[in-house]
Parts: structure tokens; sequence; C-alpha cells
């Protein structure tokens, strides 16, 4: 390895230990799982099941980067919390915890199977997978017969199309289970979608509401969650292949703004908003690199690095005039 790249390993390890920190924090001021938010005035928000789920997987990680056991305890930590707050149907709520109202979430219960999953592969522990297959068969229960979810989402009075956030963790606990009944059910759904794909790649509905711009955010969280069920099910061709189109549109809508992104897009995928949605620049990034897993193509990784520092760069102007 040369002076140079262990120099840049070094200062990349650095800012993921210090990102790491930060995680850490908000879990052990969450009152059992990780805070939503932090607010110079009002502190830490009440914890957030949802994205507590899907941050064990990523503690999980950051042990074995790092070498460091305290992210293994955190998840651990969190992974319990999720546990005794479980409803008796499976489900999750939706929002901070306590949520007044008890119903499950389809959206938050599909992100905390992450969770569950990955402390079942790590520990071994059939308390976790038990867990994933009851959130799962609920899940999987509430699909009808047009592969949808009745309910909606809490903007939109039918299943979005970035669900396939939540077919991704089904599958996960059907590979994990082998409950053909919940593979069943996520291929409905990825079915449903797969029916919204557009000519020029564009899956409707793939926003938080009913029609109008979709946010980076959750075209990525549809277009990985794809991503992951073709991988699981083992069939690219099928569920993998229909979103090259639309990265291959973000990817050369970047190269020519300098590696900027929009926050949203229509569905002409035509740019709509001036601010740069970071939480989407990075996981457009994911699913570049993702696919260029498939195919090694350096055009992805320099697509996928121009995303994140352009929106980790936007960022850092932004709080510098502010202090």
């Amino acid at each position: 390895m040369s002076e140079a790249s262990s120099s840049s390993e070094s200062r990349y390890r650095a800012s993921l230990d210090q990102t790491g920190q930060w995680l850490l924090a908000s879990v052990a001021k969450g009152k059992g799982g990780s805070c939503a938010h932090y607010s110079p005035l009002l502190g830490w928000s009440n914890p957030y099941p949802e994205t507590t789920g899907y941050l064990v997987p990523t503690l999980l990680k950051l042990a074995n980067y790092l070498d460091q056991p305290a992210y293994v305890a955190a998840a651990q930590r969190v992974g319990d919390w999720l546990l005794s707050i479980q409803n008796a149907d499976g489900s999750w709520c939706g929002g901070l915890h306590p949520n007044k109202k008890p119903d499950g979430s389809v959206f938050n219960t599909g992100q905390i199977l992450k969770g569950m999953t990955a402390l079942y592969r790590h520990a071994n522990e059939e308390r976790y997978l038990a867990a994933a297959l009851a959130g799962a068969r609920w899940l999987a229960n509430g699909v009808n017969d047009d592969g949808l979810w009745p309910a909606g989402d809490y903007q939109a009075n039918e299943t979005p199309s970035y669900y396939t956030h939540v077919t991704w963790p089904m599958l996960e606990v059907w590979q994990a289970s082998g409950d053909e009944a919940i593979k069943a059910a996520a291929i409905a759904v990825l079915e449903n979608f797969l029916q919204r794909r557009t000519d020029n790649g564009v899956f409707r509905r793939w926003g938080f509401g009913n029609s109008g711009p979709a946010f980076t955010h959750t075209i990525a969280y549809t277009i990985r969650g794809f991503q992951e069920s073709a991988s699981l099910l083992d069939d690219y061709e099928r569920y993998g292949a229909p979103v090259e189109q639309a990265l291959d549109t973000l990817l050369r809508i970047a190269e020519l703004k300098g590696g900027a992104l929009s926050g949203a897009f229509d569905e002409m995928m035509k740019p709509t908003a001036s601010y740069v949605c970071l939480t989407g620049n990075a996981q457009i990034a994911i699913c570049l690199l993702l696919r260029e897993q498939r195919e090694p193509d350096l055009r992805l990784v320099n697509g996928a690095a121009k995303y994140h520092c352009d929106a980790l760069m936007r960022l850092l102007h932004r709080l510098q005039q502010e202090s």
C-alpha cells in the first residue's frame, strides 16, 4: 500500500469513527433506542424505532470495521429494546416512542426487521428470529390480492413504490426462516411495483405522496429495495435490471452538473429542487456501488464518490456560514 493510500485510509477510518461515536451517543441518550434527532435548544429527542431498527446492521458493521465491541453492545441494547416494544400482532408502531397511536406501521416494521435479522445472524439467538418472523408474517398477512398493503402510507392512499424497502427485509426473514408465505407476499408486492415502471425508467408513486416530485431519498429507497430483493431471490434480470435505466439517468445528470444532484425529480426525471438531499445522495451512491459489484466499472465508483462528496461539501459550506 502506498503512503498516500495509507494516509487516505487513516482519514477515512477517523471520520468513520467520529460518525460512529455520534451514533453511540444517540443510543446512550435514547431511553432504550436511538434518538431521532438532536437540537441545540431542546437536546436529544425521544427514540425512533424505525431508524433504530436499520441502525443495528450499521452498528454491527462498525464493530467489525473498527474492532470496537462498544458497537456490538449498542446494537444488542437497542435490539432488546425493540423486542420489548413489539406489538402482540408482530408489528411495530410508527413515529417516536412512546406513540399514542398503537397501530402497526408497515414501513417501520419492515425497517426493524433488518435489525432483528442482523442480530440473529450475529448472535444466533432464536428470540431475534422469532420477533422477525412475527413481524414479517404480520406484513405478509396484510398484502392483498393486488400486491398492496391496503392501508397505504402516512402520506399516500396507495402503497408507495419505495416500499420495496419493505420487501427486502421480508425476504431476509424468508431466507433465515424458510417461510414461503413471506416470500410469496414480498414477490406479489414487487410484481405490482414492476408494473409501475415507465419507459424512461421511473417508477410511478416512488415519492411520499400520491403524485408529484419524489425526493432522491425515496427514489433511492425504491432502487435499493429492488436491488437487494433481486440478490436475495437470485433473479437480477427480473428485479434488478429494471432499475438500471434510472441509475444511468441519475449518473448522467450528476456528471453534467459536476456531481450535484437535485433533491427531487418529477416523473420525467427533471430536477425540481435547488437543494440537495444529503441522505438521498448517500443512498444513491450505495445503489451505484451495489451495481458496480455486479459489473465492475470505475465510472460507477466515480459517480458514487461525486454524489457523496458534493453533498458533504454543501453541508460543510452551510455549517460554516451558520457559525
